[in-house]
């Protein structure tokens, strides 16, 4: 990560100086001359950050400065976001492996709308997931 912020340091260095100046600028000034969808983008982020715990005021600037350096990394060019399903089933079958005690599938199953058999599956691969976080690699292991 750090090699990635590298490659924006003067580009950033610069910017920074201009997202440090939203807060002296009036919301509903700046706001009102953004495009709809970074207004869209600076609700999501905003309504997460205060899902997050940040107060409702604080979670609106941040959000702003988060949509406006995103738009200058990412603005102006078509920029496809993945749905981030991938990423959701992945914390599903994490969430079902930590409430597994061994004989609750059935509830697990109806509980993420699964089927028995998908909820299974799910365990198993969990439960190999799990093993291999905890055992050591051995130096002279192919894998």
């Amino acid at each position: 990560m750090e090699q990635n912020q590298d490659l924006f340091a003067d580009d950033h260095a610069s910017l920074g100086q201009l997202v440090d100046r939203l807060d002296q600028i009036p919301a509903s000034e700046l706001t009102a001359k953004w495009p709809k969808a970074l207004s869209e983008l600076v609700d999501v982020l905003a309504c997460e950050l205060v899902r997050g715990g940040m107060g409702p005021e604080q979670a609106k600037a941040q959000a702003r400065k988060l949509a406006l350096v995103q738009a200058h990394y990412m603005g102006g060019r078509a920029y496809y976001i993945p749905t981030g399903d991938h990423l959701k089933a992945a914390l599903r079958d994490r969430a079902i492996w930590d409430e597994f005690n061994g004989r609750n599938i059935d509830q697990l199953a109806r509980k993420h709308g699964l089927s028995v058999p998908q909820t299974y599956a799910v365990v198993a691969e969990q439960r190999k997931l799990s093993r291999l976080a905890h055992q050591m690699t051995l130096p002279f292991s192919n894998g």
